[in-house]
């Protein structure tokens, strides 16, 4: 009898046990896996006037549609007063908190720029931000980074924020073009019109996007009957220089008898961060698009050391395993899109073969 009552006690804990770890085991498989995004960190300046506070809500307003088509992570510093921090203080926490999940970072400055001669600034509330400073706040930011500088006088600021994995734009070439700048309103108007995709892939890129806020802002002065005091600037291979929008042909930067055939022009990195999409296409996930990129970058560096390469043999031995990982991210692509069919009398001309 005692032997019994121990039986049905063990076979009560065990049978107790194997449920508790069955419904582990089931809210584990249940829960989603930690998806990789991108993230829009919009910072909004001290406005000064009434008129352009509003302008630049409509701005902010603009780039927040983009970050919710994009499904992307968004904060935006300067909307609210914070009495603990001040916006340079929350500036820095964003920047320098754990992004593991994230894939790219969008860091869009947008308000007014100051320049004395020796230092540029962006006008924050509260202590304004250098562009040195906001080069070591970005320092820990290891993922790919665009830095859009929607402000006057932001041209240092490319140099001080050049690096690898980076996409600088400045509203002005300079710190001297101090007036008003428009760009950053065609910028984020233009980034969401099926115009603007000039190689008609169903996606607008920050360079397209560049590109046309760059015609929008030279038109508005044009029609105005007055000179340009802004010209904007885009780097993004690290020589800590930029490039204007209307050194383009198409999406191809037209080369310079100056320019050092050895890097990369300007542009390609650029044409990797997609702000929109005209029509459905087949997105990569998080680190697909990664590799993706990656990889094109490095075989562009090719191209442009084919000279120095001993042979074409040697060349294209190079080349060839960069080529073959890159066909291998698309071929998953379109095996992702192929429904297995395990019924042997139902296969669609498109199944693959299961062996099943």
């Amino acid at each position: 009898m005692q032997n019994r009552c121990m039986y049905r006690l063990l076979s009560g804990i065990i049978g107790t046990l194997l449920l508790c770890n069955f419904e582990l085991i089931r809210s584990e498989a249940a829960a989603p896996p930690i998806e990789n995004k991108e993230r829009i960190l919009i910072v909004v300046g001290a406005a000064g006037q009434e008129k352009y506070e509003q302008q630049f809500a409509s701005w902010v307003a603009r780039w927040k549609e983009i970050a919710s088509h994009k499904r992307a992570e968004v904060s935006v510093i300067g909307e609210c007063i914070d009495a603990r921090c001040s916006d340079l203080k929350l500036l820095q926490k964003e920047l320098q908190r754990e992004t593991d999940n994230i894939t790219a970072t969008w860091l869009i400055l947008i308000g007014h720029g100051t320049f004395d001669g020796k230092t540029a600034r962006f006008n924050l509330r509260g202590p304004d931000v250098t562009a040195e400073q906001l080069s070591a706040l970005c320092d820990p930011v290891k993922h790919p980074l665009a830095v859009i500088n929607c402000f006057s006088a932001s041209g240092p600021f490319i140099e001080a924020l050049s690096a690898d994995k980076r996409v600088i734009i400045t509203a002005t070439k300079n710190g001297h073009e101090f007036y008003f700048s428009r760009f950053g309103g065609f910028l984020a108007e233009t980034s969401t019109q099926e115009q603007t995709d000039l190689d008609h892939d169903g996606q607008v890129s920050l360079l397209e996007a560049y590109l046309s806020a760059c015609r929008d802002t030279n038109a508005y002065y044009q029609q105005k009957g007055e000179l340009a005091t802004e010209h904007a600037l885009l780097d993004d291979n690290a020589d800590r220089s930029g490039t204007r929008g209307d050194q383009y042909q198409g999406l191809i930067k037209i080369p310079d008898q100056n320019s050092n055939t050895a890097i990369l022009a300007d542009g390609h990195r650029a044409h990797q961060f997609i702000l929109f999409s005209t029509h459905k296409v087949e997105l990569l996930s998080g680190e697909q698009k990664r590799k993706r990129d990656e990889l094109e970058i490095q075989i562009l560096e090719l191209k442009q050391r084919k000279a120095s390469f001993s042979s074409l043999n040697e060349y294209y031995l190079t080349l060839e395993p960069l080529m073959v990982q890159l066909s291998q991210i698309y071929r998953q692509l379109d095996q992702q899109k192929r429904p297995v069919i395990y019924d042997p009398l139902v296969v669609p001309a498109n199944a693959k073969k299961t062996g099943k």
